[in-house]
């Protein structure tokens, strides 16, 4: 792996023979020759160009005493000091990887904000990203996964919303690969995580809607293999039940949180002789698809539906109504891995296991309100002039 530590060079340097000292005493003072060259340091520590260069470049298996003596005598000859110089004080590269499934997250407002907060802690430092899709044929290999992440010099792992699923994570931990985990425990105790209160801002939106006086409340959730969904069901269903509600299973669905499949959901939903009148959907996205629905089948928000969403995005405030959400502190997410993970990478005593709860924070706006009039049956209302903006 490529955490191998590079300090305590003093042993390696000792071992060096006194040929090869003298060989590396002409070198520095100079033989005539220009540039040092891989050759000067293989002659000089007893090894072949071979071994050098695979130390070097960080690639291929040598072994640890051979590894060490290559730095030490490049270091001496001042063979790309600025970056030798590096290897020889720390135990990692400068690549920290990003992992997550690049279908269906990549390109989120949610993804966007978590790489914006890590890339905030990462400017000024000599630390780069590098994207890794989880899905990828190669993070379903263990041996081609580890093979990856050796060859793009990566010291430490970011895993942004892994499935419930995933194994890869805990591949790397027990393989003493630098690793926090966003967006999710994966019920894990030995790797680090940040998350947001997923329950708790569950919670408290549906406590919202049953201030209003709301007793039928529906809830479109997201995805089934990812732990923020499952919460936040898991809240909505809770609270529900503290308040002696039932749970009506035909207004509970999954929306995969997509604005779209929350939309066709909705017209199905909203259909209905007998609805809800509040509807809470898992993220920002889905809760613009039911809005969208009403409006297609007649339907006031917040007047004859109430609707709250989860994430508080910046289309939240713009939207017409503004939505009632709750807001979760995506970029501090980001910050929070990588701050832990340069910390870990950088520490004379690194920090433990990290296990960090986020709090979330419900923002009400215009579009939720107490319930209105008993409405009749979709069916009964006349077509809307004014088609939905998904159509």
């Amino acid at each position: 792996m490529m955490s191998d530590k590079t300090t305590n060079l003093s042993g390696a340097e000792e071992a060096l023979t006194g040929d090869r000292s003298s060989a590396t005493d002409s070198l520095m003072r100079g033989s005539g020759k220009g540039k040092v060259t891989m050759g000067d340091i293989a002659q000089a520590a007893g090894l072949s160009p071979m071994t050098v260069s695979r130390v070097l470049s960080n690639r291929g298996s040598v072994s640890e005493a051979k590894r060490k003596r290559v730095l030490a005598v490049a270091n001496r000859l001042n063979y790309h000091v600025d970056i030798i110089a590096r290897q020889l004080r720390a135990q990692h590269t400068f690549q920290l990887g990003v992992v997550a499934p690049f279908q269906g997250l990549v390109g989120t407002v949610y993804f966007g904000h978590v790489l914006q907060g890590i890339q905030q802690v990462l400017t000024g430092t000599d630390y780069h990203i590098a994207l890794f899709d989880s899905l990828s044929e190669d993070f379903n290999d263990v041996r081609k996964c580890v093979n990856l992440c050796h060859e793009r010099r990566v010291g430490g792992l970011i895993v942004v919303a892994p499935e419930l699923s995933a194994r890869f994570p805990e591949t790397f931990a027990n393989l003493q690969m630098p690793i926090i985990v966003v967006g999710s425990s994966l019920g894990q105790h030995g790797i680090s995580y940040v998350d947001v209160d997923n329950y708790g801002g569950a919670c408290a939106m549906t406590q919202h809607m049953i201030q209003l006086g709301h007793t039928r409340i529906g809830f479109i959730g997201g995805r089934n293999d990812l732990r923020d969904a499952s919460q936040r069901e898991l809240g909505f269903r809770n609270t529900l039940t503290k308040h002696r509600l039932r749970a009506v299973d035909e207004w509970i669905v999954q929306g995969e949180y997509e604005t779209r499949k929350a939309f066709q959901l909705s017209m199905s939903l909203l259909a209905k002789s007998r609805r809800p009148t509040a509807i809470f959907a898992a993220n920002d996205q889905m809760a613009f698809g039911v809005i969208d629905a009403a409006r297609v089948l007649g339907l006031k928000v917040p007047e004859d539906l109430s609707v709250g969403g989860f994430d508080d995005i910046e289309a939240s405030v713009e939207f017409v109504p503004a939505l009632t959400t709750v807001a979760q502190p995506m970029m501090d997410l980001g910050r929070v891995a990588a701050r832990y993970l340069l910390e870990v990478l950088n520490a004379a005593e690194p920090p433990g296991v990290l296990h960090k709860r986020l709090p979330a924070r419900l923002v009400t706006r215009s579009s939720t309100a107490p319930p209105g009039r008993e409405q009749p049956p979709i069916a009964a209302m006349p077509k809307p002039s004014k088609l939905s903006r998904l159509n």
